[in-house]
């Protein structure tokens, strides 16, 4: 099953973090685009929902210094958040194959950047599964004595993504996928309920802290990017799109060993 999905799932479904050259900005040294919001990007324009809701193509601000959204239209902004821990992400970077494109269509692989370490990542669906919004308020209020590096560390700069006022549009850079074939309709309630169950005090975090601001989340299942809205504290499926129309991303993930 991979990656700690929690035990009220289907046993049939895989779950796996996607590779770090399409979420880890700079990974594949000599890649101009390695940088997912701008897929994102391409994502939104690509979208009917997010069409309709901007009036006008979504672009990236001229200027990020004022804490602008990562993506502006004419009617609607809103700003791209990875769903992940910063552990997590750290140990992508550090310990996978390093990767450099040469150019002319070459691209060389090499030795991750620290082979023989280790690090002690959270996986960020499993930290909040257990934890009530009491929970997480709680140790919001005690954040001055976490330990500088530990879970509880990395569920708070989650947090603090969270009171964000703005729209917000969070990633959750994982893919869902099946080994046997199983329905559509059934499949789409399998990954709705799943992550209802790990998120649902996030959901309810976001809910009390920012009320004028639009949630979306974002992950692959099978080969389709899923979006899903957050309202009232629960999740509901409103578009897909087939990752192959996004070339930013298919090029990223051509980079995966």
């Amino acid at each position: 099953m991979g990656e700690n999905l929690n035990s009220n799932i289907d046993p049939r479904i895989i779950f796996k973090q996607l590779p770090p050259a399409t979420i880890i900005k700079g990974f594949v040294a000599g890649e101009t685009k390695c940088n997912y919001e701008i897929y994102l990007l391409e994502l939104l324009n690509k979208l009917v929902y997010f069409r309709e809701k901007g009036k006008s193509k979504f672009h990236a601000p001229e200027d990020e210094s004022h804490g602008e959204c990562d993506a502006v239209a004419d009617d609607y902004k809103i700003d791209f958040k990875l769903l992940s821990s910063s552990s997590r992400l750290q140990a992508s970077s550090l310990f996978s194959p390093s990767i450099t494109n040469l150019g002319n269509g070459i691209t060389a692989i090499g030795e991750s950047r620290n082979p023989n370490g280790e690090i002690k990542a959270t996986q960020i669906h499993v930290a909040f599964r257990f934890r009530t919004v009491s929970d997480l308020i709680r140790l919001k209020v005690k954040r001055q004595h976490v330990r500088k590096q530990c879970l509880e560390k990395d569920i708070i700069k989650v947090l603090n993504m969270l009171e964000k006022q703005k729209n917000l549009l969070l990633f959750f850079p994982y893919i869902f996928y099946t080994e046997e074939e199983i329905s559509t309709n059934e499949l789409d309630d399998i990954i709705l309920n799943a992550i209802s169950y790990d998120f649902s005090s996030l959901f309810a975090y976001r809910h009390i802290k920012v009320q004028s601001f639009e949630t979306y989340l974002l992950t692959i299942v099978r080969d389709e990017f899923n979006i899903f809205k957050i309202s009232n504290k629960r999740l509901k499926l409103i578009e897909k799109l087939s990752c192959s129309e996004l070339p930013t991303f298919v090029k990223l993930k051509s980079y995966s060993i």
